[in-house]
């Protein structure tokens, strides 16, 4: 367990809730990369400590902010729980009536994030968490009934998220979007770099990992995954809307849930489950909801979830399946670049699994590829049997 700077750490608490000391701290055990704890209060609250990975983690590109990535998020969805209107969309900026998201609950109440080293050695926020447990310690026990449900549930959120678009307009991870409501800002405080195409959006996350790959001499087909991307870069441009993506929303490891007791008798009662929330906030990004795991081969309760939510955000779906292949070609490089950068006992065959993934969809990459090579010569061999009227009425006269 990494030794807390208690002493310091009362003194923070003693500002972020008055009133109430510190008791037991206990170390979360959690895959995610922050380091988790939960702080016993003296008027019995839990509060959720997250501590930054240590020096020693090696981290990818794109989880070099998740500290402030997280923080931002949470502040965001505060926010939009808050202000009237949907946040992003000036023409409800006037609107009074309150926002009913579909997520309220399932967001911690983020207390306190501090970006910078010096308070206690590394960046960490405190929360309020929600309640429940990681989906992968209930998943074996939990019925089919119930794992639908949670699915479902789990579609709600991810439509009520995707309602929520960018402020500025512009596309990428969140702390590239969203100025750090943390930092004091001035003109020299650096601003936002979202982009202002998905496509080029796309492409940054896409380099960022190959970049990882290539860093660690990972094995990968590079030149044929960017000739994929440069030909398929335009797909992307049809995206318009920068919508609220969580990532890794549907990871088991990640979803949230708790059993719920209901009475129907005196004596009798009967169990259910439900949504919690996330355990992880950090991979937010604002562009096209598809590239979200929860896409990759959906369940049929989280497309119920999903469609309750209301009229239909994918935009461009003739053209989806495309996309499609692309995220799931940019999740299966990130699976296997991880375990080069933090190896564990079943990296292997999580490795092999990450190359299957990869190889099925670089083949499909192809025969797409290769359909819209067969489509334009076809095009191009009628146009050339027919000729152009006008010459043909030239040629006859």
């Amino acid at each position: 367990m990494y030794s807390l700077p208690v002493r310091r750490l009362k003194e923070i608490l003693s500002h972020v809730v008055p009133g109430s000391t510190l008791g037991p701290v206990e170390e979360v055990k959690s895959p995610q990369l922050p380091r988790l704890y939960i702080l016993n209060m003296s008027d019995d609250r839990r509060l959720l400590l997250s501590f930054a990975p240590s020096l020693a983690v090696r981290l990818l590109r794109h989880e070099a902010t998740i500290m402030a990535s997280e923080a931002i998020l949470v502040s965001f969805l505060g926010e939009s729980t808050r202000r009237p209107g949907t946040i992003g969309s000036p023409r409800n900026q006037t609107d009074a009536r309150p926002r009913d998201t579909g997520f309220s609950g399932l967001v911690p109440k983020l207390l306190k994030h501090s970006s910078n080293n010096r308070e206690m050695a590394y960046p960490y926020s405190i929360f309020e968490p929600t309640t429940g447990t990681p989906l992968s310690t209930l998943n074996p026990q939990l019925s089919i009934p119930d794992r639908c449900l949670i699915d479902k549930e789990v579609g709600h959120m991810a439509r009520a998220l995707a309602s929520l678009t960018s402020p500025t307009g512009t596309f990428g991870m969140v702390s590239r979007v969203i100025p750090d409501p943390f930092i004091a800002h001035s003109s020299t405080a650096p601003k936002p770099v979202g982009s202002k195409t998905w496509s080029e959006a796309f492409n940054t996350l896409l380099e960022a990992i190959l970049r990882d790959g290539e860093d660690m001499a990972v094995l990968l087909p590079y030149e044929g995954i960017r000739a994929h991307f440069q030909r398929m870069s335009w797909r992307l441009d049809a995206i318009t809307s920068p919508r609220l993506v969580i990532l890794d929303i549907n990871s088991e490891t990640n979803v949230m849930v708790e059993r719920v007791s209901h009475d129907i008798a005196s004596k009798d009662s009967t169990e259910s489950v439900r949504l919690t929330g996330l355990r992880n906030w950090s991979q937010g990004i604002f562009g096209d909801p598809l590239i979200a795991n929860c896409f990759d081969d959906p369940s049929e309760g989280f497309l119920e979830g999903w469609r309750e939510g209301g009229e239909e955000v994918i935009e461009d779906e003739e053209n989806k399946e495309a996309r499609l292949l692309l995220y799931r070609c940019y999740r299966a490089i990130v699976s296997i670049v991880t375990e080069y950068y933090r190896p564990k006992g079943d990296s292997s065959k999580r490795e092999l699994d990450g190359r299957r993934t990869l190889t099925s969809t670089l083949a499909g990459l192809d025969k797409m590829h290769n359909d819209i090579d067969e489509e334009l010569k076809r095009v191009r061999s009628v146009s050339t049997d027919t000729g152009d009227p006008k010459r043909q009425k030239l040629d006859e006269e």
